[in-house]
């Protein structure tokens, strides 16, 4: 458990500050006049606040919040003898080795450390800034001693100007991206808030019925590295908005990309958009369009030739030179035999479900009919309510046909099949970055009610998510090697604990085997017992 003594500061030198006895326990407490005025005789009076507590073996107080508040001070961390230390020490070591504290502190200066710790109780406790203040107070943050609070991290996020903001992208970027493959997919942000103009209702990805603002994020794909986010009116659809967005990004460093997004950015606005703002593009191509069932009906008959194999993935392609749009480009049309026998296998299960359901109703079944259509032929009976069904055994075949079939237009004319689809493959991690940001960091509603600290408060989820995401990849070996997760991980570094005296700082215990295995994927077991002895790292 930790234990704290209550912190002391010097009694001010300020003008109405003096010591009273005062309470049951006849305690020496500190004062400060706030008001001088006259009663109705005309005599001099004054009114008084307490500010502190004296304390006798040395001359100093204990400050209660009126001082903090009279003199415009952030709370002192009380002086805890015991702290967790593991997760914090390598939040910060991450920051560094990453460049990210140089590129916030280039911008925000002092307020950099603020964010920092923000982000790391997010990723710890999720979006809720409520217990910040007591989490800060078992948490050890090298040279940080002011305590948040739930109101002063409102105001922090109230400050972080969408000016200072763009600052930091464009040294982020500079830092964090090398050129490349980026990853660009959007994701909803829920909100209770009525006041702020850019939430509005439109398509919610979470199903809620709730107003909500679109957040979309690039990630670079060799690093998994969020690098930039632009957030925009929830009404807006992402295929209206995606120039601006792609413009955005530019004007930030996001240059001369070769840029991957799934099939729900399809349209042509978008496609010409792509193609203008990025050296190449790659795109999921919707089988709904008569583009790609043209391909289909021309291309997936006898697609499982040796020559079309790309035995590193299991699956068969070819390659269509086409022009979309007035884009030049290629079709690339996959066929993967694992995922058509399992699709075709689920829609036999979802079949037989439906013809159970039919089999059980007694009644012609009007008001459900589009649910059953699809699979069935179902004849109403002249003469009563009810009907008989068969299997549309055509329909049922054509819709088997081009299971596993997936289709993906490219402008790259370089890159193999196996590129691409590696590439789009593993654009599935933006979806982890969402997760990471909805699920483990509570973040799929925001609960912040102006436009100045949602912006704050979005882009501080921003830097939390690209600490977790570096933490993450480092980590991915050791999660597989132990079956465990971040969260646990986590938990362990968070068992690393020190006690601060006045002598100095020490270990409680010694590094255990995992903690050190952990540490080790940072090379940071030697680092972090020379940062506890460093006493310039430590108050």
């Amino acid at each position: 458990m930790t234990t704290y003594r209550k912190p002391l500061v010097d009694i001010p030198d300020d003008k109405g500050v003096h010591v009273k006895t005062a309470g049951a326990k006849s305690e020496m407490y500190v004062y400060k006049y706030v008001k001088y005025y006259r009663n109705d005789q005309g005599n001099p009076r004054n009114k008084a606040k307490a500010i502190g507590k004296l304390d006798p073996e040395t001359g100093r107080m204990v400050p209660n919040s009126n001082y903090f508040q009279m003199y415009h001070l952030d709370p002192l961390l009380p002086d805890i003898t015991i702290w967790k230390y593991g997760y914090t020490y390598l939040i910060l070591k991450v920051c560094k080795d990453i460049k990210l504290l140089d590129c916030l502190t280039r911008v925000f200066g002092e307020r950099a450390i603020d964010i920092i710790v923000m982000a790391s109780y997010i990723i710890r406790k999720g979006n809720a800034m409520d217990g910040i203040d007591d989490w800060q107070q078992e948490n050890y943050f090298p040279g940080f001693e002011r305590l948040l609070t739930s109101q002063s991290t409102s105001r922090i996020f109230g400050t972080l100007s969408a000016v200072k903001m763009n600052d930091f992208f464009k040294h982020w970027i500079q830092e964090a991206f090398h050129g490349g493959s980026v990853f660009y997919d959007v994701t909803s942000i829920s909100s209770y808030s009525q006041e702020m103009p850019d939430v509005e209702y439109g398509y919610n990805r979470d199903g809620e019925d709730l107003a909500q603002f679109n957040v979309g994020l690039f990630c670079d794909e060799s690093t998994r590295t969020p690098l930039y986010y632009n957030r925009y009116n929830g009404s807006l659809t992402d295929k209206v908005n995606l120039s601006y967005v792609l413009k955005n990004a530019e004007s930030v460093g996001i240059k001369n990309i070769k840029a991957v997004v799934d099939g729900g950015f399809w349209s042509e606005e978008c496609i010409k958009s792509l193609n203008s703002c990025c050296d190449t593009f790659t795109i999921g191509m919707p089988a709904f369009l008569k583009e790609s069932q043209k391909i289909l009906s021309e291309y997936a008959d006898g697609i499982e030739k040796y020559e079309n194999e790309l035995i590193e993935y299991h699956v068969y392609c070819v390659e269509v030179n086409t022009t979309l749009y007035g884009v030049p480009g290629k079709v690339l049309l996959y066929y993967d035999p694992w995922n058509h026998l399992n699709l075709c296998n689920e829609m036999s299960e979802r079949i037989n479900k439906l013809k159970s359901e039919l089999s059980a109703l007694k009644r012609y079944p009007k008001s459900k009919l589009s649910r059953y259509t699809k699979y069935f032929i179902i004849t109403k009976h002249e003469n009563d309510n009810g009907f008989d069904f068969m299997v549309d055994t055509d329909n049922v075949e054509q819709l088997r046909k081009y299971k596993g079939f997936f289709p993906i237009f490219t402008t790259d004319m370089n890159a193999t099949p196996s590129d691409n689809l590696y590439f789009y493959r593993t654009k599935d991690v933006e979806e982890k970055l969402f997760d990471q940001i909805k699920v483990d960091m509570d973040g799929g509603r925001i609960r912040t009610h102006s436009m100045e600290a949602t912006e704050g408060k979005t882009f501080v989820t921003f830097i939390a998510c690209v600490i977790r995401s570096y933490m993450f990849n480092k980590l991915s070996k050791h999660f597989t090697e132990n079956s465990t997760s971040l969260k646990k991980v986590l938990n362990k570094l968070s068992n690393i604990t020190i006690i601060s005296s006045y002598d100095g700082y020490r270990f409680t215990k010694a590094l255990t085997k995992e903690q050190k295995d952990i540490l080790s994927a940072f090379d940071a077991v030697n680092d972090i017992k020379v940062s506890v002895k460093n006493e310039k790292c430590l108050r």
